[in-house]
């Protein structure tokens, strides 16, 4: 199956491959009606249907059927530097494939279509963070280890 470019109607099931991704790395998405669900439809929303720097695959979801997998790709904005004179990034993110539909090759595929869309609008220097599953995936399709050593800030929410 060749991935396909996300619609609206594909919103309700990103977000259920959102979950799934998350539990598979330790996070409890929690209930249904959770408040980061609501927010992640308005975010798929905005991102498909009125941004050109986004690129939302699929793969499965025909009519009630559920998304076999998923993956994304979106323009980041950084300092211009020599490398990369208009400071143009690709990033990858969200990419999961269900547990049913997993070893079949839609991550690979998914992949390196994403990789393509990005190659297609000049950028050279894309960036993803892989959990350890996904890392072969990434590896068969040239990414390494990155060059600079990333790190996190995370701070909790003002109490209210």
């Amino acid at each position: 199956m060749q991935p396909r470019t996300a619609s609206t109607a594909d919103i309700p099931e990103l977000i259920r491959l959102r979950a799934v991704a998350l539990e598979s790395l330790g996070t409890d998405p929690g209930p249904a009606d959770a408040l980061w669900r609501r927010i992640a439809h308005d975010w798929f929303d905005e991102r498909i249907n009125r941004r050109d720097d986004f690129l939302c695959l699929v793969v499965g979801g025909g009519p009630g059927e559920p998304l076999l997998a998923c993956g994304m790709a979106w323009v980041t904005y950084h300092l211009p530097g020599p490398r990369w004179p208009d400071g143009r990034r690709g990033y990858l993110d969200g990419i999961v494939t269900d547990a049913p539909a997993r070893g079949r090759g839609h991550a690979r595929r998914i992949v390196e279509e994403l990789v393509g869309w990005l190659h297609g609008t000049g950028i050279r220097y894309i960036q993803l963070h892989a959990s350890e599953a996904g890392k072969p995936v990434y590896e068969a399709t040239g990414f390494v280890d990155g060059r600079y050593p990333g790190m996190d800030l995370i701070t909790a929410p003002p109490a209210r």
